[in-house]
């Protein structure tokens, strides 16, 4: 008997450890393949993040769970000087983490997507907000994101974009500084530089320039237009404006990316909020 049970501890173990070494790999494989451009996000995240990921999660747990009963009722029936090595214990611990972790992370991003409303354009002028040239536009891809921002709403409450956006990021306001539009500009192009942004078009005449921004993770791309006026009582105003290209809800990533780039801004010009 205490060989079949040994037999069957191992399988499981065994089991259980491929899942916690292959499980975060999975995710990283999702990741990276679709930042590197093996396949589009739609597989990388939709497929294998969304679609199959759980599946993975709730074994690795399940596994994880299953092989700490199966250590603890051999220990219990045949006694430590019988008892498995550290390394049963470990496999099931972790497996355990990787699962457990995982399922936590993802339902406070489910929980996350809940509280904020479905948008991916965000900008601190929602009455005239800069607008992308063509050659951007043509970048982004027929199949990208509309960068028509009148025409958006809230797919969820069906509310225009600039309402719903003032409700959910408040702080996203024009950024007012005191310094003359011509250094304004060079600090907000070097604060885009700065923060790793790709510079596209650049225009110091027509106090503009894009910029693209790609995350580590799945390489998705978000597009920044910057635009510097002078004020008639001295100093500047600029605007920002960042859209995704693919996707419905951003989690908020635009208007965080958006707060950065001011706090960079002031920093560098020596103001503050």
């Amino acid at each position: 008997m205490i060989s079949a049970f040994r037999t069957l501890r191992h399988i499981v173990i065994g089991l259980t450890a491929a899942l916690a070494i292959i499980t975060p790999l999975w995710f990283a494989a999702a990741g990276l393949g679709t930042r590197f451009g093996f396949w589009d996000y739609s597989f990388g995240l939709l497929q294998m993040t969304f679609g199959w990921g759980p599946n993975l999660l709730f074994a690795a747990l399940g596994a994880g769970v299953i092989s700490l009963i199966l250590l603890i009722a051999y220990r219990i029936a045949f006694g430590k000087a019988n008892a498995p090595g550290a390394g049963g214990w470990i496999a099931a611990v972790l497996a355990i983490a990787v699962g457990a972790g995982g399922l936590g992370y993802a339902a406070s991003v489910r929980e996350m997507a809940g509280q904020i409303p479905p948008i991916h354009d965000i900008s601190t002028d929602t009455q005239n907000p800069p607008q992308f040239s063509d050659a951007l536009i043509d970048r982004r891809g027929p199949d990208a994101n509309s960068v028509d921002y009148a025409s958006k709403i809230d797919p969820r409450s069906e509310r225009p974009l600039p309402e719903v956006q003032a409700e959910a990021y408040p702080d996203i306001q024009p950024i007012i500084v005191g310094v003359e539009p011509e250094l304004a500009y060079q600090a907000a192009l070097n604060t885009a530089r700065d923060l790793g942004w790709k510079i596209g078009t650049e225009s110091e005449s027509a106090g503009m320039f894009e910029a693209t921004d790609t995350t580590f993770w799945y390489g998705f791309k978000d597009d920044v237009v910057v635009r510097v006026t002078a004020l008639e009582e001295g100093g500047s105003r600029i605007d920002a404006r960042s859209v995704s290209r693919v996707g419905v809800s951003d989690l908020g990533a635009n208007a965080a990316r958006i707060s950065r780039f001011e706090e960079r801004l002031r920093a560098s010009l020596g103001e503050g909020a």
